[in-house]
C-alpha cells in the first residue's frame, strides 16, 4: 500500500515525519505509536496535523469547492461543482474526504494521551489544538458530506466504520470545541488554536442550527474578551506573516520559495489577462453584485480587480484579497465574524440591534445604521446576510449562509439537480475499501 508521508515540524535542524500506511482506509494509522507520545513531542504531532490538512500544498484546490458550489461565484474550472451535480469519480472528493480523516488520525493521539494523563498542565496546549483540530475536520466533513463515520483511533483496524448522522457527528465537535475552550489559553497568534477560536467555531455551529442564545453568548465572549482588535488593514488578515488580530485561526502551506503564483490566487485570480506577473486561471469569479454593493468608501472594494475571464468574452470580477505569497494563509475562523453573529443572532430572536454590525461596518470604512432603518428584524437580516458576502466572500461560509437563510434548496434546483445535492457524494473508491458506507441519496456508488 503507497506510503504517505506528512512532515511534522520544519526546524532548521530537524524533520521528525509520519508515515500512514493505512491513509487509504476510514480509519488511519500512522507510524508514530501511541507509546512513543510524550509531552515533548506533543506540539510536533500537532504542527504535522496541522500540515496534514493542507497536505502538499493542495487545501487550496479544495478550501473554494462550495463556494463554486454558491450563488458567490461562477467557475468555468469545476463545471461540475458549478451546477451542483459533482460525480462520486470525480478525484476532488478524495481530497476533502480523506485529509480532514489524516489529521484526525494524528490528534487522535494527542487526545488519547491526554485523556491518560489528565491534569498534566504540560501538554495543555497541545491537548487543546488537538481538540479543536478535531472539532475543525468533523465539521469540514458534516458540511461537505453530512453524516460521516466517528474514529477516536483505538478501533479494531479490521472494522469498517458506518456512518453516523449528522446529529451526532455535530455533538462530537461540540463536545471537543467545548474541552478545547476549557484547555487553550486566550489568543495569542493566529497559527496557535485559542479559547476564542473555540468559543467562536462553538458560535457558528450554534448559529447553523438554530441555538440563537447559546449563538450569541459565544460571540459576546470572544468580543468581550479583549484579545483581539478590528482594524481597518483589511488585507493583512490574509497575509502568511502578519498576526493580524482579526485572523483568530489559520492554517499556513508549507513555503514555496520559487513561486508566488500558487494557493487561492491560483485558483481565484485573473492571471495574465490582468498581467504577467498576476496569479490567476481567470476561469472562477465572483457575483458583480457583491462587488457593486459595496460603498466607494469601503475598505473591501479594493480587493478586486476587473479584467477579461480567459475563457468568456466579458470583463467579470475577480477576487484578490488572498495575496500572491510564497506561504498561502487560510483563515478558518475570523474576529469580524463574532460581530455579525450577535447582529444575526439578535435578528432571528426578533430584535434589531445595529450596536455590533455597525462595529464590524465602522471598521471596514462602510456608514453605520440606525435601528430605525429597519422596518422588521426581517430586513435587518436582508442586510446581514449582504454583510456576510461582502465580508466572507471566498472563505467557504456562503454555502452554510445560504441554508440559513433559505436560498441554498432554490439554487440548487434551478440547475435541475436534487436538492439531496447540498451534499457531495462520497468518493466511490471508498465503497471497495469500507463496504459498510451508504452513498448520499440521489448519487450512484
Amino acid at each position: 500500500m503507497k506510503c504517505l508521508r506528512y512532515p511534522l515540524l520544519i526546524a532548521t535542524a530537524c524533520l521528525l515525519a509520519s508515515c500512514s500506511k493505512n491513509l487509504d482506509e476510514i480509519v488511519p494509522d500512522t507510524q508514530i505509536s501511541f507509546d512513543k507520545l510524550t509531552s515533548t513531542n506533543l506540539p510536533l504531532v500537532i504542527n504535522g496535523a496541522k500540515l496534514t490538512f493542507t497536505k502538499n500544498n493542495s487545501l487550496y484546490s479544495f478550501y473554494g469547492y462550495q463556494d463554486v458550489m454558491s450563488d458567490d461565484f461562477t467557475s468555468m474550472t469545476f463545471p461540475t461543482w458549478e451546477v451542483n451535480n459533482v460525480s462520486p469519480l470525480d478525484n476532488g472528493l478524495t481530497f476533502v474526504f480523506r485529509q480532514p480523516y489524516a489529521t484526525i488520525a494524528m490528534v487522535n493521539m494527542v487526545i488519547r494521551y491526554e485523556q491518560a494523563h489528565a491534569g498534566d498542565t504540560a501538554i495543555r496546549m497541545a491537548a487543546g489544538e488537538a481538540y479543536l483540530l478535531r472539532a475543525y475536520s468533523y465539521q469540514w466533513l458534516a458540511d461537505h458530506f453530512g453524516g460521516v463515520p466517528l474514529v477516536y483511533g483505538n478501533e479494531d483496524p479490521k472494522q469498517r466504520g458506518v456512518r453516523n448522522t449528522v446529529a451526532e457527528v455535530e455533538a462530537q465537535v461540540e463536545k471537543d470545541l467545548l474541552k478545547a475552550a476549557e484547555l487553550l489559553d486566550d489568543y495569542s497568534n493566529p497559527l496557535t488554536g485559542s479559547r476564542q477560536a473555540a468559543q467562536l467555531l462553538l458560535a457558528r455551529l450554534y448559529l447553523n442550527q438554530g441555538k440563537n442564545d447559546a449563538a450569541l453568548q459565544l460571540a459576546n465572549a470572544v468580543i468581550s474578551s479583549g484579545k483581539l482588535a478590528l482594524s481597518n488593514n483589511f488585507g493583512d488578515i490574509f497575509k502568511s506573516g502578519v498576526n493580524s488580530t482579526e485572523a483568530v485561526f489559520k492554517l499556513n502551506e508549507t513555503p514555496v520559495p520559487t513561486s508566488n503564483m500558487y494557493g487561492m490566487p491560483n485558483l481565484l485570480g485573473p492571471g495574465k489577462e490582468a498581467g504577467a506577473s498576476i496569479a490567476g486561471n481567470g476561469n472562477n469569479w465572483v457575483d458583480s453584485a457583491i462587488v457593486k454593493s459595496y460603498e466607494s468608501t469601503d475598505v473591501r472594494r479594493a480587493f478586486y480587480v476587473r479584467a477579461k475571464g480567459a475563457s468568456i468574452a466579458d470583463t467579470v470580477y475577480f477576487l484578490t484579497k488572498y495575496p500572491q505569497e510564497n506561504t498561502n494563509s487560510y483563515p478558518l475562523c475570523r474576529y469580524s465574524e463574532a460581530f455579525l453573529i450577535v447582529a444575526e443572532a439578535n435578528a432571528r430572536k426578533g430584535t434589531v440591534d445595529v450596536t455590533a454590525f455597525n462595529q464590524l461596518r465602522s471598521a471596514r470604512k462602510a456608514s453605520v445604521k440606525r435601528n430605525s432603518d429597519y422596518a422588521s428584524a426581517t430586513a435587518f437580516l436582508t442586510e446581514i446576510e449582504a454583510e456576510r458576502r461582502r465580508e466572507f466572500v471566498g472563505e467557504r461560509q456562503r454555502w452554510q449562509d445560504m441554508q440559513r437563510f433559505g436560498k441554498r434548496e432554490a439554487w440548487i434546483k434551478s440547475f435541475g439537480a436534487p436538492a439531496s445535492h447540498a451534499l457531495l457524494p462520497i468518493p466511490s473508491r471508498e465503497f471497495s475499501i469500507n463496504p459498510y458506507l451508504e452513498q448520499i441519496p440521489d448519487y450512484s456508488k
